[in-house]
Parts: C-alpha cells; sequence; structure tokens
C-alpha cells in the first residue's frame, strides 16, 4: 500500500531520477495531439498529453517546445499538469508518475512512489498548489507534497468522511481554508489544517443527504463567492453551509447535462458539457456565465471533445481536445496547436519506402475514427493522411490495417472495409469493387489485409471473407484458398522466392487457423499448416517474414517457427515442409524462444528483430542462435514492452518500434553494403580512447575484411565486418591493447580483394 511506502520516505526521501541512459541512437516519434491538461505559467501554454508535455507562447504559437521521455519525463502518458509558484512544472502520469521539471535550470525531478504502490489504479487526475505545499489528486486519494524539501507530508488521504475507501479523486481546490474534493462517490471537503488523514475530519455531499442527482462529481471552481462543483447530472455549488442546484437557462431550458470541466476568468465562469441529441449520438459543447447575469448561460462553442479548460491573461480560451491539442479560442475562431507528429500513438503496421520514408497506420480500431489514418515521416516531419483531410480514404468501419510499397515508388494500404489505397506521392486512389476485381460484403464493404509483391512485380492483397480471397491486384485475376471456405480471416503475406504465398490467419473459433500456402503454378496450388503440426504449443500465427537467404519465419504466440527450404512445396505440393522452432543459444545452452512474438523484420545483415506481446524486443543473428540485443522499458527508451510493429530501414540502419504508446527508433550498423567502394568515411576523427563508444566505419562493400594499419604500414588490427556498409572499432590492436596516439589507415576489401577501400582516423590516447 501507499500508506506504508510513504512512511519509509518521510524518515528518507530521495527523489528517483529519470532513466539514465545516453540517448545516443534512440529517438521518439509520438502524437502529442490528445491534451488531458493545460496549465498557464511564465507566460506559456503547457500541455499535457497521451504522447508528452509541449509548451507555446499564445502570442506566437509557431514555436513549440516538447518534451519526451527522451526529454526526461519518467512516462509520456501524461494526465495533468500544473506551474508552480517557484517556476516548477509537475506532470503526471496515467501510471501515477510525476516529472518536475526546474525551468530555470532546465533539469528533472521524478516522483515514482505512487507509480511503485500497490494500487491496481494510479493515474494523477489534477494538481493544487496551497501555502507550499502541492496536493496530488489520483485515482484511489489526495496525497499532500512539501514542494520546498521535495517529500511527502502526512500519510495518503484515502477515507473522506463515509464516502468508500479510496475513493477516484478527480479535482481538489482550496478555499478559504476548506479543501474541496471531487470524487467518483461524492463531494468531500474539510477543513486544511485539521488531520486530513482521518476521515472523520471530512465531510461529504452525496444524492442522500443534498441536492445531488448524481454522486458522480468531475470538476471544482470558485466563482462569485461560491464553490460550484459539476456533475454527471449538471453543477451545484456551495454557499453559506448548504449545496445548492445551479441550472442557467440556455436559451429559456434549464441547464442539467453532465459537466466535466470548468475554469473561471474574471466575472465569467466556463463549463463543458455533454448532451445527447435526437439522434443520441451527442454532442459537447462549452457554455459561459457572467456575473451579471449568473442566471443565464451562453453557449460558445459546439463540437470539441473537451479534456481541459484555461483562460489566460489575454483572455483566450484555452481547450485540451481529444485529436487537435490545445485549441486557442480567439475572437469566435478556432486555432489548434500541437506539435508535429503522427496523428496516432498506435502503430500497428510499419514500413520503409526505397526513400528511407516511414508510413504507418494505426490498424483496424472497431469502428470509423479519426485515428484511424495513414502516417508518413521523411526523417524530418511527419504527413497525416485522415478522412478529415482526405475524403478519399472512405468513410466506412474499420480503418487502415496494412502498408506496403511497391518497387515502383507507390505506397499501398491495405483497408478493413474500405478497400485498397494507391498513394503516389499527393495523388490518393481507392480500389473497391466498382472499379477492380476486389471483392466486397455489400457496397463499397472490402476487406483488404496483407500486401506483397512477387519476384515478377505482381502485387498481391488478401481480400477477406469473398470465394476469391487471393488476388493478383496487378493482372486482376483473384483465386480460392486451397483449404477453407469464404470465412476465412487472413492477416499477413509473404511471398518467397519461388512465387509462394504464405498467408496467417487470425484465430477466430471456428474458422481455418493457423499458417496457409498457395502457389497458382502447382497442383495442389497449397495446404493448410495447423497449429498442431506449427508446434505442439503454437495457438496462434501473428506474422509471417522471408528472410535475405529464402527462409520462410512466422512468428507465433510460442517463439518462432522456421521453414529452412520453402522449395519442398513446390517439389511436393500439398504436403507440410519441414520446419523447426528457432532456439536461443544463452550462457552455452540452447533453448528454445518460448516469447509471444508478434512482429518480425529483417534488416540489411539478415539479422531478426523480434516484437513480443510483453517482453519487449529480441535482437538475433541470421538464424536465430545467438542473442545479439535486448530492449526492454527498463535499459531502452522504448516506450512499451508490447511490440506490435518493426520496421527497418536498410539504408541508414534505423529499426523502427511500434506500440500502442508511440513509435521508437534505434540506429544500427545493419545497412545495405556499398556495390562499389573508394573512400572511407570514420567518426568520429579524432577518435580519444578509452571511449564509451567505438569509431564507426562507414563506406564498405558486402563481406569485407578491415585492416588498422600504422602509418608505416604496420598491422595493429585485423577483424571480419557484420557484412554491410558500417563496420565498428574500439580502438584496441591485435592483443587487446588501447593503440597509441597517431594516425592510422584504414583498409576494407572484399573475399577476392578486388574492391578496396581506404581511409584515415587521428587516435588521441589519453
Amino acid at each position: 500500500m501507499l500508506k506504508k511506502i510513504i512512511l519509509v520516505i518521510l524518515l528518507a526521501f530521495t527523489a528517483s531520477p529519470a532513466f539514465s541512459q545516453s540517448s545516443t541512437g534512440w529517438n521518439i516519434y509520438t502524437s502529442l495531439r490528445e491534451t488531458k491538461g493545460i496549465s498557464l505559467g511564465n507566460n506559456l501554454v503547457w500541455a499535457a498529453t497521451s504522447g508528452g508535455l509541449f509548451n507555446f507562447d499564445p502570442a506566437s504559437t509557431s514555436s513549440i517546445k516538447k518534451y519526451t521521455s527522451l526529454e526526461g519525463l519518467r512516462s509520456n502518458e501524461l494526465t495533468a499538469v500544473t506551474t508552480g509558484s517557484n517556476g516548477l512544472v509537475w506532470a503526471g502520469a496515467f501510471d501515477g508518475s510525476i516529472s518536475v521539471l526546474n525551468t530555470a535550470e532546465n533539469t528533472w525531478r521524478q516522483i515514482t512512489d505512487i507509480n511503485s504502490s500497490t494500487e491496481p489504479s494510479k493515474r494523477i487526475n489534477a494538481f493544487y498548489e496551497y501555502n507550499s505545499r502541492m496536493y496530488f489528486a489520483t485515482e484511489f486519494c489526495i496525497v499532500k507534497f512539501n514542494i520546498a524539501q521535495f517529500q511527502f507530508v502526512d500519510q495518503p488521504y484515502t477515507r473522506f468522511g463515509n464516502l468508500p475507501a479510496n475513493s477516484p479523486v478527480y479535482d481538489i481546490a482550496v478555499i478559504n481554508d476548506t479543501i474541496w474534493a471531487a470524487t467518483k462517490n461524492g463531494i468531500a471537503y474539510a477543513n486544511i489544517n485539521l488531520n486530513l488523514p482521518i476521515a472523520s475530519n471530512w465531510s461529504a455531499f452525496v444524492t442522500g443527504n443534498s441536492v445531488m442527482k448524481n454522486n458522480k462529481t468531475n470538476c471544482i471552481a470558485y466563482f462569485d463567492s461560491k464553490v460550484f462543483m459539476g456533475t454527471d447530472s449538471g453543477l451545484v455549488y456551495y454557499q453559506n453551509g448548504s449545496l445548492n442546484t445551479y441550472a442557467p437557462l440556455v436559451n429559456g431550458i434549464p441547464f442539467v447535462d453532465p459537466v466535466y470541466r470548468m475554469t473561471v476568468s474574471g466575472s465569467t465562469m466556463y463549463f463543458s458539457a455533454f448532451s445527447y441529441d435526437g439522434s443520441n449520438k451527442g454532442n459537447f459543447r462549452i457554455f459561459r456565465v457572467n456575473t451579471n447575469n449568473i442566471n443565464s448561460a451562453e453557449l460558445i462553442e459546439s463540437g470539441t471533445e473537451v479534456n481541459s479548460l484555461k483562460v489566460n491573461s489575454g483572455g483566450d480560451l484555452l481547450i485540451g481536445t481529444v485529436n487537435n491539442g490545445v485549441n486557442l479560442y480567439r475572437n469566435n475562431t478556432n486555432n489548434y496547436v500541437f506539435p508535429n507528429g503522427p496523428f496516432s500513438n498506435l502503430q500497428s503496421s510499419l514500413t520503409v519506402d526505397k526513400g528511407s520514408n516511414l508510413w504507418s497506420v494505426s490498424g483496424s480500431l472497431g469502428d470509423w475514427t479519426p485515428r484511424s489514418g495513414i502516417y508518413k515521416y521523411n526523417t524530418t516531419s511527419w504527413d497525416n493522411f485522415t478522412y478529415a483531410e482526405d475524403p478519399v480514404l472512405g468513410g466506412g468501419c474499420c480503418g487502415w490495417v496494412n502498408v506496403y510499397p511497391d518497387i515502383h515508388g507507390n505506397m499501398w494500404v491495405a483497408g478493413w472495409g474500405n478497400g485498397l489505397l494507391k498513394i503516389n506521392g499527393n495523388d490518393l486512389t481507392r480500389y473497391n469493387e466498382s472499379n477492380s476485381i476486389l471483392g466486397n460484403l455489400g457496397q463499397d464493404f472490402v476487406l483488404t489485409y496483407g500486401i506483397d509483391e512477387d519476384n515478377a512485380g505482381n502485387l498481391w492483397v488478401l481480400n477477406n471473407f469473398v470465394p476469391n480471397s487471393i488476388v493478383n491486384f496487378t493482372q486482376q485475376v483473384s483465386y480460392p484458398p486451397p483449404f477453407g471456405n469464404t470465412s476465412n480471416f487472413f492477416t499477413t503475406l509473404a511471398i518467397d522466392n519461388f512465387n509462394t504465398k504464405w498467408m496467417t490467419l487470425h484465430p477466430i473459433e471456428g474458422n481455418v487457423r493457423g499458417l496457409m500456402y498457395f502457389n497458382e503454378g502447382s497442383s495442389p496450388t497449397g495446404a493448410l499448416i495447423g497449429y498442431s503440426q506449427l508446434g505442439s504449443d503454437v495457438g496462434q500465427v501473428n506474422q509471417v517474414v522471408t528472410d535475405k537467404s529464402g527462409e520462410v519465419w512466422v512468428a507465433t504466440n510460442n517463439g518462432v517457427i522456421v521453414i529452412p527450404n520453402p522449395e519442398q512445396v513446390i517439389n511436393n505440393p500439398g504436403s507440410v515442409p519441414t520446419l523447426f522452432k528457432m532456439r536461443i543459444i544463452e550462457n552455452g545452452i540452447s533453448t528454445p524462444l518460448t516469447a509471444n512474438v508478434l512482429s518480425i523484420a529483417v534488416d540489411a545483415l539478415n539479422n531478426k528483430w523480434l516484437g513480443t506481446i510483453s517482453d519487449g524486443v529480441i535482437y538475433v543473428s541470421p538464424d536465430g542462435s545467438t542473442l545479439l540485443k535486448r530492449f526492454n522499458m527498463a535499459n531502452s527508451y522504448l516506450l512499451d514492452n508490447k511490440i506490435i510493429s518493426i520496421a527497418t530501414d536498410n539504408e541508414t540502419g534505423r529499426v523502427y518500434f511500434g506500440t500502442e504508446k508511440g513509435l521508437v527508433s534505434y540506429n544500427t550498423i545493419a545497412v545495405n553494403p556499398l556495390a562499389e567502394c573508394d573512400q572511407i568515411k570514420v567518426g568520429p576523427n579524432p577518435f580519444v580512447i578509452p571511449s564509451g563508444s567505438q569509431l564507426r566505419i562507414d563506406g564498405l562493400v558486402e563481406e569485407s575484411t578491415v585492416k588498422i594499419l600504422s602509418i608505416s604500414g604496420t598491422l595493429v588490427a585485423e577483424f571480419e565486418t557484420p557484412g554491410g556498409r558500417i563496420a565498428n572499432w574500439d580502438g584496441r590492436d591485435q592483443n587487446g591493447n588501447y593503440v597509441s596516439s597517431g594516425i592510422y589507415i584504414i583498409a576494407g576489401y572484399n573475399k577476392d580483394g578486388s574492391k578496396v577501400c581506404k581511409g584515415k582516423v587521428a587516435i588521441v590516447r589519453q
């Protein structure tokens, strides 16, 4: 329990540092559109979002500064923010962690004790500063914190009078020495000077003892000498010892809708509400009331789903929105402010085109949502294709699920309901049953998923729940699956060197499940490899890929299955090919990989990147037997240990990891080798040794050997490279000793010595 944790902390508190690892090689790309909280400080607007923190000057919104875990946040999934009187910025997260930024020194301190508690839900909902103390409203208590000493004060407040213990607290305010708490189970209040961990020192208003019609209270504001509370059944206010109903007239009708956020500026109070219209779809609205006519509310904005409300000194209304960052509502005009980034943090499918542009989609979200779009990153900025801006994407269910770059420079995107989309530059063309061979389940409801090209450059698409679900889209020819029927639910597709199509099947109960292969040139055309044939513990197949040596790799819920010779199904159609389970040698012992692997990517060196459901990333050698690296949230900048998609850029060595919480990249030396070489480029130059990093040798042909020579021609070191364009050297000679200061010649050459690359480096021995 947090109570026990704080007892220890009061004796000796130390702030937990942020994850301490050099950020070299890592980058984070999150969407900062979903704004959960807003605060004002030092003439800046601070926004807490589901992808991190950002600020901007409302006088000049073109300059936006953002912060993620790469810059010092403990968590990017922020839920609340406040700027303190001493210039500190407090950012609370969904996981209960709190990151505190000293803006003057640009340094961070972390509070992780709520995060470390055993409570099932730890979200930070609000902050309130009073008398040099900061109060945290969480999903199970209120916590008091001494700002100057940077430590907790008192035990957590988990009981408020007769309210249920550990009631979620959504908002806090201290007014005239009374602390008010808006909770899930009622309105709690107490004298701030009492011993607040004691439940009897609190009082509460609930439906049974007041005018309240719903106990769920969302927000608090002090206005017109009254304490107003927004509940799920409208507004109430406290004055002179009693709670009163407040139902201002809106076009002559008393207001009784749920109120979620409030803010006050001088003689005006703003509040956001949600109400159902005649079609039962509902609408979000923002109202204001003025002290000179407090019984009448004016509608000022409609249609914006509100997460937060503030008013700055210039009178601008700042609205924290769900999809468009901060709406700087000025002169009755919406002005949306947010950093450039992907539209959504959900990254379910990734790919990199020949120009090193990253493409991603958010996948099928179960219904049509603005977040189910297509996102392109050109290594400096993002472009987002969404239905709101590109109606050609279609308006049906249920999102875009897969992206594939063809050899001609086109991007193809599979839609779960909207058919197939072709993107060529700025031209977007959508294909469905009306303009292609694709089959449908109803007018303009076309389900596509896996995409790949065969050896002749024909584009193949999996078209689900129709008789001919395997489609050669280039030739406009379609084929029935070799096993099953129209209920088959195909997901990923990989085509091997023999033009055999390998297809994974979604594990729908009662349907065909496992791995299926198909080749239109054989008879029979293919077969199903069921779970029992893949392995006794396999109960789901998640992805299939082909590697650079032509092998087929299958990600399953219990490790990875490898088909080393897929030609077998050409020579013996309809058979189950020889396959084996991938094993990793660790500490001299070979053990089968049993992790639930969701995604696989192959890099320029034919190494495999495996994304797991809960263990982060596993990086292995071409045959999978040697563990090269493990990455997880504890030892890297991964945003989640559930890795749902991976893409490699073989021209830069960058690897992208897609999660439900955003995208991360990591730089590697797995870069395609040069066909010809001349000059080797090295860095850093001069190279200071000993060093925590290695010398990067760039400009090699395939499978080069590197020699390090002294200026007189004496061999100092010699080693085989990983096989790509880049190799590393630690500055040691063949005996394992650091070399002396001086100029050294670097020579790289291929197996027969027909291609030689040369360069120089200056070594500084400390």
